[in-house]
């Protein structure tokens, strides 16, 4: 039964496709091509159907994190010969998908949208900036063909070739979004603002083709979930973890949650794996990042070509 996750053509590329994953991405464009599927009335339905597809594939194909795992590394960013490489922290493919179809619409550029896995876990900015750039924060990187972008404003660009933009954005408005009931901050605006931001580095830069991605994407708890914990495996997320990954140590809770295939063990990490959610004293937050699942770990890659609208 597909519950409308996937209909025949996309159910087709995930049995036939070389890499399953390739089918995975088809079926999230499914769910989040549809324009209103970030807006405040569809957004939680969208993040339902993305869980339930999660756990529908994982039951069927459960070495979909292990191939997952398999892929990381050798991101497109770190081939990049010429042009601007742009980075916006977790950007995900939730967005990937809109911005493929606005920027076509809105603009005379060739616009492409694929997917590449992250570099490594945990998916952690902290992470993955140390692999790409050898710094733990993309905003103490010292490179002459690097800029960090903090704010929404864009600074000149390095004009070199290949030339990188690592933005804080949308993970600074991502932070304090939806947590618990002290935020009234929406997706769809913190998406707009994306959108304008990337539009302004484009119009900025000297370059006409761009590769647009993400450090890591993210997993958003609001709404209803059909993942679900015990008891004792609820108590024992919430005393280890306090966001989506965790050093690794001696202890039963660990223990408990790997043989319920809750978490999984990478290097000297603990991760957490598919959707669980867990709650806490205060307000929960409920976008996150830091463990391993589709949404988290399938980062957005978009190229643009911007000569045709160039070249008037």
């Amino acid at each position: 039964m597909s519950n409308g996750l996937y209909n025949r053509s996309e159910f087709e590329a995930l049995l036939r496709e070389d890499n399953i994953l390739d089918g995975v991405f088809e079926c999230l464009r499914r769910i989040w091509a549809n324009k209103d599927a970030l807006g405040d009335r569809h957004l939680a339905d969208s993040e339902y159907q993305t869980r339930l597809l999660e756990r529908e594939l994982a039951k069927l194909y459960p070495q979909v994190y292990e191939d997952l795992r398999n892929q990381m590394g050798d991101h497109p960013i770190t081939e990049l010969e010429e042009g601007c490489g742009v980075i916006m922290d977790a950007l995900s493919l939730r967005e990937g998908f809109r911005l493929e179809q606005e920027l076509t619409e809105e603009h005379d550029w060739d616009v492409s949208l694929s997917w590449a896995p992250i570099e490594g876990l945990p998916s952690e900015t902290q992470f993955i900036c140390r692999e790409w750039f050898d710094a733990h924060s993309p905003s103490v990187v010292t490179r002459d063909d690097y800029r960090y972008i903090g704010d929404l404003d864009v600074p000149q660009l390095p004009d070199t070739s290949p030339e990188f933009v690592w933005t804080r954005h949308p993970d600074e408005r991502l932070e304090g979004a939806l947590k618990g009931n002290y935020s009234t901050e929406e997706i769809g605006d913190i998406y707009e603002d994306v959108k304008a931001l990337l539009e302004n580095i484009i119009y900025e830069s000297v370059h006409t083709e761009f590769l647009v991605t993400s450090d890591h994407g993210y997993i958003n708890h609001l709404g209803n979930s059909p993942y679900t914990l015990s008891d004792e495996e609820e108590v024992s997320l919430s005393s280890k973890f306090s966001s989506r990954f965790t050093k690794v140590s001696n202890s039963q809770a660990f223990r408990l949650l790997e043989q319920a295939n809750i978490i999984k063990r990478i290097d000297n990490h603990y991760v957490v794996q598919g959707h669980y959610k867990w709650t806490t004293r205060g307000a929960t937050k409920k976008v996150m990042h830091g463990g391993i699942s589709l949404p988290e770990c399938m980062t957005p890659v978009l190229r643009i070509n911007t000569n045709a609208d160039r070249g008037k």
